[in-house]
């Protein structure tokens, strides 16, 4: 893995809660889990708490600990997990390192390759205190003497630090003869999610306004840093630049093309890390589309700040897969009841009303219908 030009800290807040909920998952405690490792319990504890990292275990030892783990049982979708929670926890050791300022762009693990949604959950979990989809509906552990933490959650200090350092690296990444897209847009992206809308007049004043201007034709890297901007806004209260996006940047097949690969490749249906968006506007390969359908229509709700946006993913989504729908007939049951509820609602833009009317004429037409019944 590359470095970052001089020793940062490690930090293993996210590594080590998850690996406190594999751990759990078996079930173990900490000292029989340490007997099956050959390691004591101190190294085990420390490891959960962040104290030790265990992003800072070899290479060799670290593989040999998730083998032993899977032979023990443990739960398969947490395992499959840590290799993303490491590297969150790079990502946030990055963005907080005091020298954020004067560091190497391209030394910044944020712009080294394209974000999904596991990863963006794990570094949200610690920055925002918010359960990650992967460790939604676990059994809860057995109760233990002492307050016991939730989650790998920052100290307020620090999850301000975390928003603030955001905005400073992509005003970095964007600036001078060697722009960084990828870390403008990933950057503005998590800094949208700042829940004291902090965000909102930075991103308006020193972004949004400039790609309003922008007349797109087809697709190029601008383009995924005006889409990751506008959701941002959205996301921070302010629909409109997402609407105005949805219905002026998609001009020709290469751009809702890579409207519906990103979205693939953000639930997981690619099942390769991208190292930039060039992968976006090429040909609707290697992935189904039954992940995503099911992604978008669980976030088909008026009060989503992107549910313009889902609205529009499932619209192109179903044009582009026309037999998608009459394969997976429990979302789509469950895309028909949603989709007449929000035709009568006022929070969705009239593009939007207009594609929901088409997804319910279609989907009728099929035979189709909702509330639970078949085809």
């Amino acid at each position: 893995m590359r470095g970052h030009g001089r020793s940062a800290p490690h930090r293993g807040e996210v590594t080590g809660y998850l690996f406190k909920l594999i751990r759990e998952s078996i079930p173990l405690t900490q000292e029989q889990l340490a007997v099956d490792l050959n390691v004591d319990r101190v190294t085990v504890q420390s490891w959960e708490s962040g104290r030790r990292p265990f992003t800072a275990v070899p290479l060799g030892q670290a593989i040999a600990v998730r083998c032993r783990l899977g032979r023990l049982g443990a739960n398969t979708l947490l395992l499959a997990a840590l290799d993303d929670a490491a590297e969150a926890d790079l990502i946030l050791a990055a963005v907080l390192d005091e020298q954020v300022e004067r560091c190497d762009i391209a030394e910044q693990p944020l712009g080294w390759s394209v974000l999904t949604h596991r990863l963006t959950d794990l570094i949200l979990w610690a920055a925002l205190g918010q359960t990650p989809t992967i460790a939604r509906g676990l059994p809860i552990a057995r109760p233990r003497r002492g307050p016991v933490a939730s989650g790998p959650t920052l100290p307020m200090d620090e999850q301000r630090a975390f928003f603030t350092q955001l905005r400073v690296l992509a005003d970095r990444a964007a600036a001078g003869r060697h722009r960084n897209m990828l870390l403008h847009r990933q950057a503005c992206f998590l800094a949208g999610m700042d829940p004291t809308r902090a965000a909102a007049g930075w991103l308006t004043q020193t972004t949004a306004r400039a790609h309003r201007m922008t007349t797109f034709r087809t697709w190029s890297p601008l383009w995924s840093d005006a889409r990751s901007v506008v959701t941002s806004l959205a996301n921070q209260g302010d629909p409109e630049p997402l609407r105005d996006f949805i219905a002026r940047a998609h001009p020709d097949d290469a751009c809702e093309r890579a409207a519906l690969n990103y979205s693939a490749y953000w639930v997981g249906e690619i099942p390769y890390r991208h190292r930039d968006d060039s992968f976006m506007p090429k040909a609707l390969a290697d992935w189904h589309g039954s992940v995503l359908l099911r992604h978008l229509v669980h976030r088909l709700e008026p009060g989503h700040p992107f549910v313009d946006l889902n609205i529009h993913n499932v619209w192109a989504l179903l044009t582009a897969r026309r037999g998608l729908a009459l394969d997976n007939p429990a979302p789509t049951r469950a895309l028909l009841d949603r989709s007449v509820s929000l035709l009568d609602s006022d929070r969705i833009s009239a593009q939007s009303r207009q594609e929901l009317a088409s997804i319910v004429y279609s989907l009728r037409a099929d035979g189709l219908t909702g509330t639970g019944t078949g085809r």
